[in-house]
């Protein structure tokens, strides 16, 4: 079987993707879109170096070329990947999509024809999933911030060096190299300062009297593709002034997302718009505090579509979504308006939550991790889609694709 692979995570994980495919008998090949790519993956690459209104063209070719019969990529919605998604619907050929692990921290998420709003799993009722599996085998993931750190440094910088080489590159963010691995080095040093200045989990959780908004990175695609908002800074008003028209004497606390420690913060529009609502001495901004402890003790959570939310189910968390997400779903999540879930929210069915979450343990999460344990995690996926029919031979595919969204 000839194998696709498409842009990464960032640094050496789609090498060692690779050579996992090949230890089993399949060809490999990969594309690279910068000089970012190259710095992780030389040998054996095509380097695609023309304009974005010719990548299709390009795809294609290369697809028929190299008897592809798989692509595989990490997300969906950058336009690269959303485009060869198009194609191989269009050629009958297998799309795979790998993203950030559902069940964080010590799961990856793969699935066939998308992720997040795109993916195929089926909005259904509590008798669709077979009861939970205890897993007595999985590992749990390391830390890797350090390492993540160092892969996008030497990401941006390649990136960078070699820009000549890839002028038409079009990146899915908008930060220059340069900028990029300034904000991350910023991150880090942020990541300590909070340690010190924020209050403790301990002491927000004292009295179970808040509701937990966990805010997206500002530039995610789940917000753009799978949302009404066009920025963090919008959802935030939305459940603010929602917020204070409650009445509610409860407390409302953010949480900034920890991948964007270094690149935004909220500090002033927060505090700016709760002294204009009147709310703040209810409002609370808050960065690196332990997620499970307030999952625990709040009263619920509001989020646009993270997968926040299925640990929010874990702990027997209410949630209510603003945003369009596959867990989305009466059983699990709060279908009342907003406005009502102030007052009243209403927790998941903690049977459907057990159940759902063992559907996804066993369907789509892969134990492992982007940026460290590279070989045990590619095992996993190799087996993975051994088991579940997704590496066969070319005589063997299906008909035209049916996965297209």
């Amino acid at each position: 079987m000839s194998v696709l692979l498409l842009q990464g995570p960032l640094g050496p994980f789609f090498k060692h993707l690779s050579d996992a495919f090949r230890k089993v008998g399949h060809s490999v090949h990969k594309i690279n879109f910068n000089g970012g790519d190259t710095a992780y993956y030389q040998s054996d690459s095509i380097n695609y170096q023309g304009q974005p209104k010719d990548w299709s063209h390009f795809l294609t070719d290369v697809i028929k070329d190299k008897s592809v019969s798989l692509v595989l990529a990490y997300g969906d919605c950058r336009f690269y990947h959303h485009e060869a998604k198009r194609i191989c619907a269009n050629l009958g050929i297998l799309y795979v999509a790998l993203e950030e692990g559902y069940l964080r921290p010590n799961y990856i998420t793969l699935e066939v024809g998308g992720v997040n709003g795109h993916s195929p799993i089926k909005h259904s009722g509590v008798e669709a999933y077979q009861p939970m599996h205890t897993i007595h085998d999985e590992i749990i993931i390391p830390n890797n911030f350090m390492k993540r750190i160092r892969y996008v440094i030497k990401y941006y910088v390649s990136r960078e060096l070699k820009h000549h080489q890839f002028r038409f590159y079009q990146h899915h963010r908008t930060y220059s190299s340069f900028m990029d691995a300034v904000l991350w080095t910023r991150a880090y040093w942020r990541k300590h300062l909070y340690k010190w200045i924020e209050p403790t989990v301990k002491t927000l959780t004292k009295s179970h009297d808040f509701f937990l908004v966990p805010l997206q990175v500002h530039n995610d695609a789940q917000i753009e593709f799978h949302s009404q908002y066009d920025s963090i800074e919008a959802f935030i008003k939305n459940v603010m002034i929602s917020f204070a028209q409650s009445k509610s004497a409860d407390r409302l606390i953010f949480k900034h997302h920890p991948m964007d420690r270094g690149h935004v913060l909220y500090t002033k529009y927060i505090k700016t718009l709760a002294n204009e609502l009147g709310i703040s001495n209810q409002v609370q901004y808050i960065h690196d505090q332990h997620l499970p402890t307030l999952l625990q003790a709040c009263k619920g959570v509001v989020t646009i579509n993270s997968t926040t939310a299925l640990q929010a189910f874990y702990h027997g968390a209410a949630v209510k979504v603003m945003g369009s997400a596959f867990y989305d779903m009466p059983g699990l999540t709060d279908q009342k308006s907003l406005e009502e879930f102030w007052h009243n929210p209403q927790k998941p069915d903690m049977e459907f939550a057990d159940r759902f979450r063992g559907y996804l343990l066993y369907h789509g999460q892969i134990n492992g991790s982007f940026y460290c344990l590279f070989r045990f995690t590619c095992e996993n996926i190799v087996r993975y889609m051994q088991e579940h029919g997704m590496l066969y031979s070319p005589q063997d595919l299906p008909g035209k694709a049916t996965w297209d969204k």
